[in-house]
């Protein structure tokens, strides 16, 4: 595999960023008896990812791609230093016996790296604090393919689906469009069990593994409503991290009470203006509330925040947090909890509709397949939003390309057409015409 140019940064560039997981992918243990294998772990680990960072719709093509023995193979073995790429077939046995959470280390690895390449510094608020946006979505859905460790429903229709989930962690940031997955944790039955999963369990797991690894980040956890409940918010505060949750009249009316009672005795802080454009924004707080009738000693501090549009709609919002509230910083909290549906837009809706295909098979497998390459895909697109946001070829080439699916499809062309010595020659072709940009060598493929 080429190493890095001058153009490209050590660390936060494909090349550094391939080098980094080829070698966590290298401490992954290997559960098959065979000690002369064919194919290694860490071939098929980076083989899986190169299929995801180049997008193809299905593991067939991508099998199709590297079994042909065409230009995309030659490409790809040079761009991930692969030996051998096993067969679709293989390739899923093979990843089918890796634990999604031998994957960890190859997150921690990236953010390392994006740590010491200062990309951080470009994520605190509220005195150092990283964003922390916690959600789960949808994974895989069946009705007729399903492995022991699916989740089970019994549809009105008298179908039964079979499904698997994940709850991810990604740092965000208001005024950043770049979002760095941190850790995911599958919602799928544990080994001999009969009952679901839930993502109330799988965040007590993600949690756990979040404060183990990154025991000196100063986290601020940003959850929807959900996790408004005495036993998430006590956990939170064992691991010691911070928070801000969102909360719904109906679930937490004890709140809404303790909130009106404040008002009623002017013991709260509101305040209201009218914006420029003519819309009003407004808040009210109150510190030192008891989350509810169980638990009346678990002491939160509530934030509500309104805004009226020029046309007269207006939208509430209500947290609940750890962190004191005071005048000087209810505005910042308010945009943080705000942007915590960024993992949302800018995280699921861009692996479920912007070519990562989140959603579709590539592999379901007997035991941990389905989760193993969601995670594999998360890796992909945490090393996609390093180099969108710390490498400068890499941006020329998406600047060019206007659209991701676009910026996906050249990428797969110019694999299948030209030879790419490395990744610096990739991005300088896809980042148009001008002065730096190298001579395309066509691949004979007679």
């Amino acid at each position: 595999m080429t190493s890095s140019t001058s153009a490209l940064r050590k660390h936060l560039s494909a090349p550094g960023i391939i080098r980094t997981l080829r070698q966590t992918f290298s401490t992954v243990p290997d559960k098959r008896r065979a000690r002369s294998v064919e194919h290694t772990l860490t071939d098929t680990l980076c083989a899986a990812l190169a299929l995801f960072q180049f997008k193809f719709p299905s593991l067939l093509q991508f099998d199709h791609a590297c079994q042909t023995k065409d230009a995309r193979f030659a490409n790809l073995r040079r761009l991930y230093g692969l030996n051998t790429v096993a067969s679709d077939t293989q390739m899923r046995s093979i990843l089918d016996e890796v634990a999604p959470s031998e994957l960890r280390p190859s997150f921690r690895a990236l953010h390392s790296s994006a740590q010491r390449g200062k990309v951080l510094e470009d994520f605190t608020v509220l005195g150092g604090r990283h964003l922390l946006a916690i959600d789960g979505t949808g994974l895989f859905s069946s009705t007729k393919i399903s492995c022991p460790q699916c989740g089970v429903k019994k549809r009105k229709s008298g179908h039964t689906e079979f499904y698997h989930q994940l709850l991810v962690a990604a740092i965000v940031h208001p005024e950043q469009r770049t979002v760095l997955p941190l850790d995911f944790e599958p919602i799928v039955k544990a080994d001999g069990t009969t009952k679901n999963d839930c993502e109330r369990n799988a965040a007590k797991r993600l949690l756990h593994s979040i404060h183990a690894q990154y025991p000196q980040r100063r986290f601020l956890v940003l959850e929807d409503a959900l996790a408004a409940n005495g036993p998430h918010i006590q956990a939170l505060t064992e691991h010691e991290l911070d928070y801000i949750i969102g909360i719904k009249p109906d679930g937490n009316a004890y709140l809404f009470e303790q909130m009106l009672e404040r008002f009623d005795t002017q013991s709260c802080t509101e305040w209201e203006e009218t914006l420029a454009d003519g819309s009003v924004c407004g808040y009210r707080f109150a510190n030192e509330l008891a989350l509810n009738h169980t638990y009346p000693d678990l002491q939160v501090n509530m934030l509500e925040y309104w805004i009226v549009d020029k046309k007269g709609k207006l939208t509430n919002y209500s947290w609940v947090t750890n962190l004191p509230i005071e005048a000087q910083n209810v505005l910042e909290i308010a945009q943080a909890a705000r942007s915590r549906w960024r993992i949302e837009n800018e995280v699921f809706n861009t692996l479920k509709n912007q070519g990562y295909e989140l959603e579709h098979n590539y592999g379901h497998g007997k035991q941990y397949l389905s989760s193993t390459l969601a995670g594999l895909m998360l890796l992909a697109f945490l090393s996609d939003q390093l180099q969108g946001h710390a490498c400068r070829l890499y941006k020329a080439a998406r600047t060019y390309a206007a659209t991701q699916k676009s910026m996906w499809e050249l990428m797969r062309s110019l694999l299948q057409m030209i030879q790419v010595p490395n990744w610096e020659t990739l991005w300088r072709l896809m980042a148009g015409p001008g002065p730096d940009q190298p001579e395309m060598v066509l691949m004979n493929s007679s």
